[in-house]
C-alpha cells in the first residue's frame, strides 16, 4: 500500500511538471507529405512519438510469439534462441520456482504468493494450485485453501490427486473421520496412487478401526508404502487390539488367529498376546500349548515370561519343558523367573526359591523381587520378605530424595 502510494504522487508530480511546460511552451511542429498537412504543438507530437514506440514494441512481442507458437504447433520445436522471448518465458517460471523453494522452506505467505503467480502463466498449473493449497492449510486459511483445490479440480484428470491433497489437509486438522470419507469416496486405485493407502493407514489407526487395517496390509506391503519394519508394527498393534476386545470367547479367538497372515502368527509379540487372550477367556491349557510350541520352534524372552504367567492343565509337563531350555539359557533371568513361578503351581517351594533368587542375581527386577518376597512371607520369613518388597518398590519408582524423617 504505502509503495502505491509513492508511485501515485510520483505519477502526479510528473503529470503536473509536464502540464506547466505545456503552458510554458507548447512549441510548434509542422508536417507536410503528399500534399497533406499536420500541425501540431511539440509536446503533443512528442507524445504520439512515444505512444508509437511503445505500440511497436508490443507489437514486435506479439508477433514473436506468433511465431513461436506456430513453430511449435507445425514443427513441434520452439524458434526461441534466447532472445526477450525465452526471458519472457523464464521470468514467469521463476515465479513457480520461488514458490516451490518457499514452500520447501516453510515461508507459507511467499509460497502462496508466488504460486498462485506462476500458476497464471504455467503449462501445467496443477502443481501450483496443490501446492498453495497446502501452503494455505500450513496458514490455517482453510477457505483459501479450499480456492486453490478448487482450481485444481478444473485441471483434467486431477480429481484423485485432489482428493489426496485433501485428505492430507484434513488429517492435518486431526479431522480423521473426514479424512477417511474422502479417502473412501476417492474410489483410489492401489497401484496408481499408494500414496491414499498410507493415508488410509494413518487414519484408521487414529480412528482405532483395527479390523480394516488388518485388510488394508496387504495391499500397503505390495505397495511398499511403508518400510517393512513400520508395517510390522502397525500389524502387530492392530492384531493386539483385536485379541484384547472384551469378551471375546475362545472360538472367536481362534477364528480370529487363522484370519491372520502366516508371518504374523510366527511373531512372538502376537503369539504372547494371542495366549494371554485365551487366558483370559478360560482356555489357559490352549494357551500354554500355544506357546510351548512357539517355544520348541525357538527361544525368545517374551514368550518365556509369557509361559511362566499361563497356568496349564498339566504344570509338570509344563515344567520340564521349561527346564529343557536350561541347556542354552541357563544364565537368563527371564527363564529362571519363569521356572520359578512355574515351580511355585507345582508347590515345589525350595525349588521355586532357587530359581528365583538365581534370576534375582542376574537382575534385580522388581517383579522377581516381589515373587521371592511373597514366597518368603508364606514361609514365615517376614523381615526378608519386607526387605525384598522394599526393593521391588525402589526398582519401580528408582532412588527416592534424601529427606528428613520423623524419628520412632
Amino acid at each position: 500500500m504505502r509503495r502505491l502510494f509513492v508511485v501515485l504522487l510520483l505519477v502526479l508530480a510528473a503529470a503536473a511538471s509536464f502540464a506547466y511546460l505545456v503552458r510554458l511552451d507548447a512549441g510548434y511542429v509542422l508536417i507536410e507529405l503528399h500534399g497533406y498537412t499536420v500541425e501540431t504543438t511539440a509536446w503533443v507530437a512528442a507524445l504520439l512519438v512515444l505512444l508509437g514506440l511503445i505500440a511497436f514494441y508490443y507489437l514486435g512481442r506479439a508477433l514473436v510469439l506468433l511465431a513461436d507458437l506456430l513453430s511449435r504447433l507445425f514443427t513441434g520445436r520452439s524458434r526461441r534462441h534466447g532472445g526477450f522471448l525465452e526471458r519472457w518465458h523464464a521470468r514467469r517460471r521463476s515465479h513457480t520456482v520461488r514458490g516451490v523453494l518457499a514452500f520447501a522452506e516453510g515461508r507459507w505467505r511467499a509460497a502462496v504468493k508466488q504460486l498462485a503467480r506462476g500458476a497464471r502463466h504455467a503449462d501445467a498449473p496443477l502443481l501450483n494450485h496443490l501446492l498453495a493449497a497446502r501452503a494455505s492449510a500450513e496458514l490455517g486459511d482453510r477457505e483459501l485453501a479450499e480456492g486453490f483445490l478448487q482450481l485444481a479440480r478444473e485441471v483434467p484428470g486431477a480429481q484423485k490427486a485432489v482428493a489426496l491433497a485433501q485428505a492430507e489437509a484434513a488429517l492435518a486438522r486431526g479431522e480423521n473421520r473426514e479424512a477417511l470419507a474422502i479417502l473412501d469416496g476417492a474410489a483410489l486405485d492401489p497401484a496408481a496412487q499408494p500414496a491414499g493407502i498410507a493415508l488410509q493407514l494413518e487414519a484408521l489407526e487414529r480412528l482405532g478401526e483395527w479390523a480394516r487395517i488388518g485388510a488394508l496390509l496387504p495391499q500397503a506391503r505390495r505397495q511398499k508404502v511403508r518400510p517393512e519394519a513400520m508395517l510390522d508394527a502397525i500389524e502387530d498393534r492392530a492384531y493386539r487390539e483385536l485379541l484384547s476386545l472384551e469378551g471375546m470367547k475362545p472360538e472367536a479367538l481362534r477364528t480370529a488367529w487363522e484370519a491372520m497372515p502366516t508371518g504374523a502368527r510366527q511373531r512372538p509379540a502376537l503369539i504372547c498376546a494371542y495366549a494371554s487372550a485365551l487366558a483370559r477367556a478360560g482356555a489357559s491349557d490352549e494357551a500354554a500349548a500355544q506357546l510351548g510350541v512357539a517355544l520348541k520352534r525357538g527361544w525368545d524372552p517374551e514368550l518365556v515370561r509369557a509361559y511362566g504367567l499361563v497356568p496349564a492343565a498339566d504344570p509338570r509337563r509344563q515344567l520340564a519343558l521349561a527346564e529343557s531350555l536350561l541347556a542354552g539359557h541357563a544364565n537368563e533371568p527371564e527363564l529362571l523367573l519363569a521356572l520359578g513361578r512355574i515351580a511355585l503351581r507345582n508347590q515345589l517351594w525350595g525349588k521355586a526359591r532357587d530359581y528365583l533368587e538365581s534370576s534375582l542375581k542376574l537382575a534385580a527386577r522388581p517383579d522377581t523381587c516381589a515373587e521371592l518376597a511373597r514366597l518368603c512371607e508364606h514361609l514365615g520369613e517376614t523381615e526378608h520378605s519386607r526387605a525384598l518388597l522394599l526393593r521391588a518398590v525402589r526398582g519401580s519408582v528408582g532412588e527416592l530424595p534424601a529427606l528428613p524423617m520423623p524419628g520412632r
